[in-house]
């Protein structure tokens, strides 16, 4: 069998056009990121047609209500709950309606987790935008979600069901890292991109899409199901 290009080599022969930290690229050198995108195990998905998978090695941290028009609940932290917008989720207000009343898994990776990204679903590429910031420690400042580095990639299944997966970086060395191109389609499964050092990644759906198959705080692996899609 023909042994596969890791995913840190892969993305070094594609690299994203980006600012590279002076971190990064020392991370770089003595091979802390060659470990973050180190190969692993490659999933081999089983499950039906019809699920939405994870697209990342790690832990559901919340599934959202997507109210655009609204302001969307988060998590408590020091006793007080945060609250953001469909707007600063993604930095961008496109698609807003679109996407009013919808799920949003929002998926953490740990720093032990392998820190590459697969397609969750068969989908063609539509938009890639990239947003650079500022990295906060997203495990002890949930606003790092909203404020930090972020890609977005947005797209449409088969059946038109639009879907957006972010990547947001984390402190640090961050390095948000994407092989996707605009305008191409890919399976479910495939290499999307990745991070270095700690990270999240948020998974947008439109209403009535998708159902969770899994909860809060549940560990997941790549490849395994994070929804059943709703049959219209």
């Amino acid at each position: 069998m023909k042994t596969q290009t890791s995913p840190f080599e892969m993305m070094r022969q594609r690299p994203f056009d980006r600012p590279h930290s002076f971190l990064e690229r020392i991370s770089d050198k003595v091979g802390w990121n060659r470990f973050f995108l180190r190969e692993g195990k490659r999933p081999h998905i089983r499950v039906d047609a019809d699920m939405l998978v994870s697209p990342v090695h790690g832990a559901v941290a919340e599934i959202q209500s997507l109210a655009a028009s609204d302001r969307i609940r988060g998590k408590r932290r020091a006793g007080a709950t945060e609250w953001y917008t469909f707007e600063e989720i993604i930095h961008e207000s496109e698609g807003r309606e679109e996407f009013e009343g919808g799920l949003c898994f929002n998926l953490y990776l740990a720093p032990w987790n392998l820190h590459y990204v697969l397609f969750p679903v068969d989908m063609t590429v539509t938009e890639i935008s990239y947003h650079p910031a500022f990295c906060r420690p997203i495990w002890c400042m949930k606003s790092g979600e909203i404020k930090n580095e972020r890609l977005n990639l947005r797209g449409r299944m088969a059946n038109g069901v639009p879907i957006i997966v972010v990547l947001v970086g984390s402190m640090l060395v961050s390095g948000v890292e994407c092989v996707a191109e605009a305008g191409d389609s890919y399976s479910r499964g495939a290499l999307l991109g990745g991070f270095k050092f700690g990270s999240t990644v948020l998974v947008l759906l439109p209403r009535d899409a998708v159902e969770p198959v899994v909860q809060v705080k549940q560990r997941i692996l790549l490849g395994e199901p994070l929804g059943r899609f709703i049959e219209k």
